[in-house]
C-alpha cells in the first residue's frame, strides 16, 4: 500500500505511541477488566454473598474509611461514611434507612454525580449500585483522591 509521506508520518507516530503504552506497567484492576478476569481485592461484610457462600459481585470491591456525598432523589445531600467501593458501586452508611430499588445520586471527588440505585439494605448500610459503571482507569485515579474521614 502506498502513503503519502505524511500519513507514513503520522503512521509511524501512532505505532510508536501505541508501542510505548503496551510496555507501560498496567494497574491490576485494569488488567483483569482488560483479561476478563475477576480483581483481586479483600473482600468486605455485606449481602454481597449468595446462602450458599458464592459471591453475587461483577466486580470486586476495595475496603476503605472516608466520606462522599450521596442525595436520595428529592433530597439533600449528606456527607456519608463510605465503607467500599468498586466500579459498579459502593456501600455506605446513611443516616436513615431506606428501600431496595431507592433511586441515590452518589458524588464522588471530581466526577460527575452517579445516577445510582439501592440494591440491598441492612438498617442504615446500603449497598449502592452505579446506573453506569467507573472505567477501571478512572476507578484507578479515583482511589487517592477519596478524602479520608473527619
Amino acid at each position: 500500500m502506498h502513503l503519502d509521506p505524511t500519513a507514513q508520518r503520522r503512521l509511524l507516530r501512532v505505532r510508536g505511541r501505541a508501542r510505548a503504552a503496551s510496555e507501560r506497567p498496567v494497574s491490576a484492576n485494569v488488567h483483569a477488566y482488560l483479561t476478563g478476569q475477576p480483581a483481586q481485592v479483600a473482600p468486605s461484610e455485606d449481602a454481597s454473598e449468595a446462602p450458599d457462600g458464592a459471591e453475587r459481585r461483577r466486580c470486586g470491591r476495595v475496603a476503605l474509611n472516608s466520606n462522599i456525598l450521596v442525595r436520595r432523589l428529592g433530597g439533600f445531600n449528606f456527607d456519608v461514611a463510605l465503607r467500599d467501593v468498586s466500579t459498579g458501586g459502593c456501600r455506605v452508611e446513611l443516616l436513615e434507612p431506606c428501600e431496595v430499588g431507592d433511586p441515590v445520586i452518589a458524588r464522588l471527588p471530581q466526577l460527575e454525580p452517579l445516577g445510582s440505585r439501592v440494591c440491598w439494605a441492612r438498617g442504615t448500610t446500603t449497598g449502592v449500585q452505579f446506573l453506569t459503571s467507573l472505567h477501571p482507569a478512572v476507578f484507578d485515579a479515583l482511589l487517592p483522591r477519596l478524602p479520608a474521614p473527619e
